[in-house]
Formats: structure tokens, sequence, C-alpha cells
């Protein structure tokens, strides 16, 4: 954490201004505050001068990161946002634990939600509490899940909001900045801000100061970066919301709108009405500037022009922000402005998307209002929505299917193209989304591998670190072991110097007594020079001492040692020869001798002593001559004798012991001399050799540094490169992303093709299988191998197609408005427009038994007198239709009311085609049965209602609609056998006999009467004419007709009267005639040439 800036200012009367910078933090709590500001002073109390500080205290922490994870954890998300709860939140803190004396000032910050604009922590709380929210919003409208997305926005913006406790608008902001908005300046206001010095504002003026020309700045430098401009215009944040709300709304519309039923269509038109409630009444717009008519210098100079009026003009130009001087009383508002700050010539640019917005939802409430979908063609609409299917749902929710987007997918429109070429797509996006998924377990390999490498570089970066340690001290064992070698030699070289001086030699000048370490440094180049010289300097050859000629003995074996035994020469030098061979065993024989006399000698005193007794001159006496005694003596002696030669070959043989032992230790003193001489030459070799190592250590110690170093830089590019860790995560999110929506769309895509094979094939077989599963996500495995299963599906139902799409009876009805619908005919002669429906008996009067009756192609005939390159631009439309799907006759062949489950109604968007030449006319410039696309009303029931729409004939009619004579529809239809023919035909006799009369026929009475009419028109009678039955229809030749009604009908439709003769019902007998008799009048039969009049006959059998 950076240290904090505090400003010190002392402040007097006399006193100079001064700065100084302080670093400083309070912990109170155990918690940070900044100081943001702190200014110190004097101040004059009487005659004592007393310090004043003025402090500021921001929080430098965010005081509620628990609250807020224990709101989530144990209540729940919207609680967490709610903004009730975050106000509760704020609380005084700083100053219940910091009571400052008088000589302080403090202005602290409370510890609340901080959402300023310049708070330490009000980018996390933006973050959390906006950006996040509307984020998720905005994706979930993208991806069509408008009410998840609704409830996303309603964290931040909810205009359902009934909270009283908070006044309108603020209370339908659920984020606290929008919801306690500062105090926003219009565009005069901000202008006059700019235009005043900066020192005649205030601090806070100052501030919103700083904070426009910010945003200014933001939008030169960076233009495409949003969100640096709307950091410093808070409404730009809440005309973002508001309009992604409107764009959710109205999307969520269009999609309800486009289901095109009922229900969904009233939905949609709460979600219009909420979204014209937001935007409120349209804006005015302002007119343009009109054009100011010029003026001569003498009109000019009559309305008080000055000498100097465009030198004024000039300034306003040069001048546009410049204020007119101040008076002396000082004002708070600023003086008005003159130049573009008054005149704003060049407006400020209309906003075409929020102005679109009214236009979209006006658009969409006025088709809804006038019966229109949302292409604006006006069609009817079912009472209820089609059945669905539970088990699809129950397996759509297993799945983890949104059952609304399922349900929804049911009400969608039939497809434009065949089912053959919608698999084809559905195959190409699976293509795709198994390439995608590849993609996507690549990067997860990828990212993986990246982790792996990050994690084994990490891991290699520990193991060398330890290594180092180790590394280093087996570079300081090394120093250790030529320290300890340096050590060992001294005591070598203490011991060469004890047997030089025992040995009486000089000191050697290459056995120095003090050596000093060379640590140079050996590298492959200087190696040989260095090595020479450490050799020289530790590798000094020592004089060694010769030993003296050892004298060994010749002949010393073992068998002449005492009784020593052994098979090997002992190596005995003379004196040691001459101490075991010679001097020792003398003596042992001597010593051995003089034991024995000393035996014979104790043996001889039991020899009794005899004595003589001499007197001699008078003198003597008795005297022991001879005896044991005697004996004793004399063998006593001769032992003493052998004692003392033994004891002198005992000498003898100490004194050759003693010499042998010199000579040895000569020798062994010049053996260890030359051993310690050979010791400190070794050494001197191992202290080389110590040296090397600790070299090599020393190396190896600074080549796992530099290893780190470089595994360091390594581990800084697998972060720093490009496709690193993070790229692939982003790769990851954006290709799941990527890869679900692909997903779905070829899911949707596979799925509309189902249903259009299954439309276009209309096979039980087909419709009992469910071709397009929801079980191919796993979510768990990020919807791995889904691409390949729905491919395999998509497979299956291509060829399931082929198998099923066998050929049904094609069949040409050509249906004649004359004879099916004369009123019809009459009613579009006269208006231009008419609606004709063709009933399921007309195709069972030609083919009974067949069912499954689906239109393949519909042309239009309108017989009629037209110029050379006219055309007859008919608009055909088709309202609605209704196919028998059942071959079950039951009870009733005819259909038993709306519920009746053996035909299926189509009602919808309605289908149209305008003709050019009106001649077997299909609306298209080539007829192409293999079309891609469906022909026009292509797979509707044959059983339909259509509506001829011809220009309006008070206008601008192309031709005379008078001389139109009859419109047939050349309906090209498929069908199957199936039906049991009895019963067709019996409901046949049933429909032409019951009332009311089902057929009529129409009678132009100028021309298909023309002598009958001549006669009428020139004539004073009534109009008289004579009908046989062979007027009537062939099937009709062998029955008995009953005669239901005699209507005449004039140029308009609505003057219309009955025939005066003959009154019906009446019959006619097969081959018989009948006549009708008709009073002119001045409305329906006028007598005139020009007079249109005609004569439908209502019958049936």
């Amino acid at each position: 954490m950076a240290p904090w800036a505090a400003t010190q200012k002392p402040y007097g009367a006399d006193e100079e201004e001064t700065t100084m910078t302080t670093a400083s933090r309070s912990q109170i709590g155990h918690h940070d505050y900044e100081i943001a500001n702190f200014t110190q002073g004097f101040v004059d109390v009487g005659s004592i001068q007393r310090a004043v500080f003025n402090y500021t205290f921001e929080n430098f922490f965010h005081p509620f990161v628990g609250e807020l994870i224990e709101k989530l954890n144990k209540e729940s998300l919207p609680k967490m946002l709610d903004p009730v709860f975050h106000e509760s939140l704020a609380t005084p803190f700083f100053t219940q634990f910091y009571t400052p004396s008088g000589a302080v000032n403090l202005s602290s910050f409370p510890k609340e939600i901080d959402v300023s604009t310049r708070g330490p922590y009000a980018n996390y709380n933006w973050e959390l509490l906006f950006h996040i929210p509307f984020t998720v919003a905005v994706h979930l409208s993208k991806t069509q899940r408008f009410a998840e997305a609704q409830r996303w926005f309603h964290y931040i913006f909810n205009p359902t909001s009934n909270d009283q406790t908070i006044a309108a608008p603020m209370r339908f902001w659920m984020f606290l900045a929008f919801r306690h908005p500062q105090a926003s300046r219009n565009l005069d206001e901000v202008i006059r801000l700019l235009s005043t010095p900066r020192t005649q504002l205030s601090a806070a003026d100052q501030l919103e100061q700083d904070d426009v020309l910010n945003g200014y700045r933001a939008i030169l430098n960076s233009p495409f970066q949003p969100h640096k401009v709307a950091r410093t215009r808070q409404v730009a944040y809440q005309y973002a919301v508001v309009m992604k709300y409107l764009d959710n709304l109205i999307a969520w519309g269009d999609s309800l709108f486009q289901q095109d039923t009922i229900e969904s269509i009233n939905e949609a038109a709460q979600r219009y009405v909420l979204a014209a409630n937001l935007l409120g009444p349209r804006p005015q717009q302002i007119p343009a500037r009109g054009v100011v008519k010029p003026k001569t210098f003498a009109q000019l100079k009559q309305e008080g022009l000055g000498p100097i009026g465009n030198a004024l003009v000039d300034l306003e130009g040069d001048f546009p922000f410049n204020l007119t001087s101040t008076t002396a009383t000082d004002t708070d508002g600023a003086a008005p402005l003159f130049g573009i700050g008054r005149a704003f010539y060049f407006c400020i640019p209309r906003n075409d998307k929020l102005l679109g917005y009214w236009d979209t939802v006006a658009d969409r409430l006025f088709k809804i209002r006038h019966c229109m979908n949302i292409a604006g063609i006006v069609r009817p609409l079912a009472l209820f929505d089609p059945p669905l299917d539970p088990g699809m749902l129950v397996k759509a929710a297993a799945a983890g299917i949104d059952i609304g987007s399922i349900v929804n997918g049911l009400n969608q429109p039939a497809s434009p193209v065949r089912c053959m070429t919608l698999i084809q797509k559905a195959l190409e996006l699976c293509s795709e989304v198994r390439s995608l998924g590849g993609a996507l377990l690549s990067a997860l390999e990828k990212g993986d591998g990246e982790h792996l490498a990050l994690l084994r570089q990490g891991h290699e970066i520990t193991i060398q670190q330890m290594t180092q340690e180790v590394r280093y001290l087996q570079w300081q064992s090394a120093r250790e072991a030529t320290k300890s070698l340096l050590t060992s030699r001294k005591t070598a070289l203490e011991r060469l110097h004890y047997y030089q001086r025992v040995l009486g030699l000089p000191a050697d000048q290459n056995a120095p007594n003090d050596l000093a370490v060379d640590h140079r440094e050996l590298t492959e180049e200087n190696f040989d020079e260095a090595y020479n010289a450490l050799v020289g300097q530790y590798d000094k050859a020592l004089t060694l001492q010769r030993f003296p000629n050892l004298k060994i003995a010749g002949a010393s074996s073992p068998a002449q040692q005492s009784g020593a035994s052994g098979g090997g020469r002992l190596y005995l030098n003379v004196n040691e020869d001459a101490e075991l061979n010679s001097h020792l065993p003398r003596a042992r024989d001597t010593r051995l001798a003089a034991s024995v006399s000393d035996a014979v000698a104790a043996v001889l005193t039991f020899i009794p002593d005899f004595d003589i007794k001499l007197a001699f001159w008078g003198m003597g006496g008795a005297s022991r001559i001879f005896g044991g005694a005697k004996l004793h003596d004399a063998v006593k002696g001769a032992a003493d004798i052998l004692r003392m030669i033994s004891a002198w070959e005992q000498d003898q043989a100490g004194m050759a012991s003693r010499t042998a032992g010199h000579e040895r230790r000569a020798d062994d003193w010049m053996l260890q001399y030359n051993l310690a001489a050979h010791e400190l030459m070794q050494l001197g070799r191992q202290i080389l050799t110590s040296l090397i190592a600790e070299q090599i250590a020393h190396h190896e110690y600074l080549n796992i540094r530099q290893q780190i170093r470089n595994a360091e830089q390594v581990n800084q590019f697998l972060h720093d490169k490009f496709t690193n860790e993070d790229l692939y995560l982003w790769m990851r999110g954006e290709i799941s992303r990527l890869y679900y929506e692909y997903y779905r769309f070829a899911f949707d895509t596979a799925r509309k093709a189902e249903r259009t094979m299954k439309q276009e094939l209309m096979r039980p077989e087909v419709d009992a299988q469910d071709f397009v599963k929801f079980n191919y996500w796993d979510g768990g495995r990020k919807g791995l191998l889904a691409g390949e299963a729905l491919h395999l599906d998509v497979k299956r139902m291509e060829m399931a197609y082929h198998e099923n799409n066998k050929r049904e009876l094609e069949l040409t009805r050509h249906v004649s408005l004359r004879q099916l619908n004369p009123l019809a005919l009459l009613t579009l002669k006269t208006t231009g427009t008419c609606q004709v429906t063709i009933p399921e008996w007309l195709y069972d009067r030609d083919c009974p038994g067949h069912f499954m009756r689906r239109i393949k192609r519909v042309g239009l005939s309108i017989p009629s007198v037209v110029g050379p390159y006219a055309t007859v631009n008919c608009t055909l439309s088709l309202l609605r239709s209704t196919m028998r799907k059942s071959a079950i006759a039951g009870d009733s062949y005819a259909r038993l009311g709306t519920e009746d489950d053996r035909f299926v109604d189509y009602t919808g968007a309605v289908q149209s085609i305008v003709t050019s030449a009106a001649s077997d006319d299909g609306g298209l410039f080539e007829t192409n049965l293999r079309d891609e696309r469906f022909l026009p009303f292509e797979g509707a029931g044959a059983e339909s209602t259509w509506k001829l729409d011809l220009p309006t004939p008070d206008k601008y009619p192309a031709f005379d609609y008078a001389t139109i004579s009859d419109v047939i529809l050349h309906i090209r239809y498929t069908a199957r056998q199936g039906v049991d023919p009895t019963k067709v035909i019996a409901s046949l006799d049933t429909i032409f006999s019951d009332p009311p009369p089902q057929l009529a026929l129409l009678f132009s009475l100028r021309h298909d009467f023309p002598t009958e009419w001549s006669a009428f028109v020139n004539g004073t009678g009534a109009f008289t004419a004579t009908i046989s039955t062979d007027y009537f229809p062939y099937f009709t030749q062998a029955k008995t007709i009953t005669i239901a009604g005699l209507d005449l009908y004039g140029k308009a439709i609505t003057m219309h009267r009955a025939a005066s003769t003959p009154a019906t019902p009446f019959d006619v007998a097969p081959h018989d005639k009948f006549v009708i008799t008709a009073t002119p009048d001045a409305t329906v039969l006028p007598r005139s040439p020009d007079t249109q009049a005609f004569l439908i006959i209502r019958y049936s059998l």
C-alpha cells in the first residue's frame, strides 16, 4: 500500500504558506483510514498562538464484505442486492472512536457502500452492484432468455416497483448511485461552468469542472472506450440501462408476437405497453429553421443595423464562451452568454436510436390492435393454442432444457423451405458444432497444458531454489574441506619438522610454514595456466631421506630363535641376530648351568665334613679339610661364575638390542620423515583438488542461480506470452459460449427440420418417433460430443425422410366461382374483393374416399376483356384451411364441431400471391416443383377459405370488372385413398338435399338471355325467361331439382330482390323447364340497355 500524501499549510495574517509531505496512517478498530487532506495552521487566541489542524479521512478498506457474504449465504442474491439493505449498513463509525479536541477540524466519511466516483473502494461496489448484474442481464437478453434478463435488470432498474417509502422515479432505481444521484446540470449550466475562471469556482464546482473536462478528454483520447466518459456522467449509465431494458422488452414482445397465438399476442401486448409507459409521450420535434429572406443594405439600415454590426457577428464566432463584464455587485448567477452559447444554430443531433423506440412500440401496438401479425398482414387466429405433448415436456425438463423455449418453438410459424434444406443446414451446423467441440477440447487441453507447464515451472523453480541452497552448502563445504586440508597440512608439516629436528636435518624450503589459499577462478580458457600455477604452489617436491644399508644376518631362521618356530625369515639385522641367536642363548645356557650347579651344591651339603686336628708349633687345632660343605662351596662358586657369565651375556644382548633398536628407530624416523614429506606433497595435491572442487561447487552454485534466473524468465514468459493460460481460459469461456450457442442453433434447426419433415410427410409412423432428443448436452462434460450425437440423429432423420417420402395421389381441381359461389363473383365484380370457401364436398363429389388432401400449387384464372399487354393484378390470399387427416369415417363422415380430431385446421399467417396474367397464374415467374422453398399455399388443406382482391374499381382499375365472366381456382393437390366411399356418398346426399341449399347458378340477364333482354328493354312488359335443366350441372340431370331461391341482383351487391314468379320452393323434374318473371324497378332491374342484372338460382337435390 502506497503511502498517503498530506498537505500541511500554516495560515495566519502574516505567515507565509508552506507545504510538506508526510506519510500517515491511522488504525482504528483494526481498519485502515487514508488521510486524504491534512492542513495545519496557527491561530492567535488572545496572546497565545494555538495550532489548528484540519484532517479529512477517507475509508481505505471495504467495511461490509462479511455482511454481504453473510446476506448472500443466509438469504438470497436479491436480498444481497437490495438497496434498502445497503442503506441500512451506513454508520458513522469513525467519529464514534475518534473525538478530536478543539484544535482539530475533522472531516470523515461514514462506513457505507461507497458508490462515489472517487472512493478508494467505489469501483469494487460498482462492479458488484452494477456492472455484473448489467452484463448478465444483457447476455441473457441476447440469448433470448428474456424473463431471466428482466429479473437481473430489476436488480438495477425496476419500473414495476411499488415501494412507497421513496418517491418516483427514484424508487425505480435499485442501485444506490442512481437511487440518490448527484444533481446534474443542463447544457447551459455546463457551458457557464466551463467559461467561469477556476479561481471564481467553489471546491465542488472545481471538481465538477474537472469531471466535465476529463470526460471531454476521454472522448478525444479514447473515443471507443465509453466507460471512461460514462464515469464522469452517471446519467449515461442510466440511459444505457433503460435502453437495454427497452431492448429486452421489445425483443421479448417480438418473440411472443411471432408465435402468432392469441395468448402470446396478449402477453406481447403487455410488454409493449410497459415499454410505452416507460417511454412516455414522444418528444416534440423542433421544426427546422426557416429560410431567412435576404435583405438589402437599405432594408437592414432601416431596421437599425449599426456601422459595426458585422464586427459584432465576427466576435460572436471568435469568442463563443466569453462572459460579459461583471458589475460591481457580485451575483450568484453568471452573466448570459453570447455566440454559440446563446444561439445553438447547429442543434444537438437527434438520437435516432432513442427516438426509434417510440416508432417500434407504436408500430407493434398498432399491428396488435388492428389484428395484424408482426409482418403487418391481417389474419384470423385460432381461439386456442395448439395442444402440447406432455411427454415431450417431461423429456425436455429431464434433460435440463428450458420448457419455455420448447413451448415457444412449438408455436413458431411453418418453415418457408423444405425439410431437406433444413436437414442439410442442420448437418452443416452439426459439423460446425463438432468443430467447435474439438476446438473447445483443444482449448481445454492447451489450457491444462499451460497450467501444467506453469505448475511444472513453479515446481522446477522451487526445486532449483532448494537445490541452490544445497549447492551453496556444497560450495561452503568445499571451502571448509580446503580449510580442513590446510589444517591437516599443518599437522603433517609439524610432524615433518619434528623428524627433521630429531634427524638433525635442515628445514626444507619447499615446505613453508604458511601457505596462502589461492581462490582464483578456473574456467575453460584459463584452466591450464591457473592449474599450472596451483600445481607450482601446492604440489612442490620435498627432499626425501635415503635409508642406510641395513646389515641383515645371513641365516636367521626361526629354528635359531630360542625355540621360535615358523616358516619364513624375519629379516633380522646383525645386532638383533647377535642378541637373539648368540648372547641370549649363551646367557640362557650359562644361567641354566648356574642353576644346575646350585642344585648340585645343595645336594653336596648332605655329604659329611672331614676334620683334622693338627697342632703346629704348638698352635693349631681341629681343621675341617673335606666334606659336603667344601664341595658345596666349590660348586656354589662355580655357579656364581656361570651367573656372572650369564649376566655378561645378558648385558651383551641388551647392548645389541639397544643398538638394534636405535638402528630401527633411525630407520623409522627416516620413514616417518619421508611419510610426512609424502603426506605434505599428497596434501598439496589434495588442496589443489579441493580448490578445483571448490571451483566446481562454486560454478554449480552460480549455474543453479543462473538456472533459477532462466527458469524465472521462462516462468515470466509463460505468464506474459500471448498464448498463455489466461488466453486459453478466455478461449475456453468464449468457445464454450459460442459452442453452446452454436449447439442451440443446430438443435433448434434440427427441431425445425423435424417439425417440417413431419408436417411435409404427415405419416403416423414418422410422427410417432422423436428423432431429435433433449439429452445431447452434458453440462458436466462441457457438452463435448453433443454435436456428434446430434449429427447422428439428424442423419437418422434424413434417412427416415427418404424412406417415408412415398408418392401420393396427385390431382387437379378447377373451381369455378360462378358455379360454387356466384354471389362472391358478383361481389368481386362490384367491389373488387370477395371471400370464397371451397368445401370438402366439392372434392368428395369428384373422388369420394380420399383424405389428407393437401395443396401443392394454386393457379388463378380470371376470364375477362382486357387490352393487349394489360396486367390483371389480383391478390389471392389463403385465410384458413382444413384437412381431413384420418381415414376413419366413424358414425358421421361430416365434421362434428371444431374439436373433431379427424381434422386439422391451419390458421395464422396469411399467405398471398399476386397474379399478373390471371391465366392459371400461380404468382411465380417460374413454377419449380423441386424448389427449395415451399410453393405458395403448399401443404395447406384443400378445404380452404380464400380472399380475392382487385384494385379498387372506383380508383385506378386496369380493366372493366363487369367483363369478368368467371374466376377459376386451379387447385393442384395430393391425397390418399382410405375412406369408405359409401359413407362419403351418403354424406353428399345429405349435404345436397338438406337445407340450406349448397348449390347455385348465376345468370347474366343481358348476356345469357339476349333475346329476352332485348324484348324487356325495348318493350313494356316484365322480363320473362325459360330455364331448362340443361343449364344445371351434369350431375343433376337425372335428379329432381328443388329450387330454393330466385334472387335478382343489380350493379351493386346491396341491390337485390326476389324474382316475381314462380314462388319458391318448387321442384323441377329431370329434362323439365320452368319460366321466371321479373318486373322492372328503379334499382335492381331498370329498363335500360346498360343495366347490369343477374339472376342467382339456389337449389338442392
